[in-house]
């Protein structure tokens, strides 16, 4: 399973790179638009995704609290995949260092976790509240 996720992991690196690169060039545009989420101003409530953008935006620029901030999947999944392809490749060249069966399914179980938590609470602090996170 572990080569699965690998493979899985190659393709989201070269992905993450491109979007990266755009998000660096035209992140001012793309993160900062007005623009906001079809869900949200549909439902007039968060979902899951509301603040990625920006999270990622701030990520690029270096400011983990404030891209946690805006939304901590993003930092998760972001540090998540670093730990996993680490570990992958020094378990595959090494087979001393890193260690053999590591949890991805538990990493991804985690983030979605995180994901739901983060919308609740967002969405209990808008309604009941009037609080608004992004």
């Amino acid at each position: 399973m572990t080569d699965t996720w690998f493979v899985l992991g190659i393709v989201f690196g070269a992905l993450l790179a491109v979007a990266s690169v755009m998000m660096y060039i035209f992140g001012d545009k793309i993160a900062f638009s007005g623009k906001q989420c079809a869900f949200l101003t549909i439902t007039h409530l968060y979902c899951p995704g509301c603040g990625g953008t920006r999270s990622f935006y701030y990520l690029l620029h270096g400011k983990l609290i404030k891209s946690a901030a805006f939304n901590p999947f993003v930092p998760y999944t972001i540090i998540a995949y670093i730990v996993f392809m680490i570990n992958t490749i020094l378990v595959k060249t090494t087979k001393k260092a890193g260690f053999i069966g590591y949890p991805s399914s538990v990493t991804v179980y985690v983030g979605v976790g995180l994901l739901i938590v983060q919308c609740i609470v967002r969405n209990i602090l808008l309604a009941a509240f009037g609080i608004t996170c992004l």
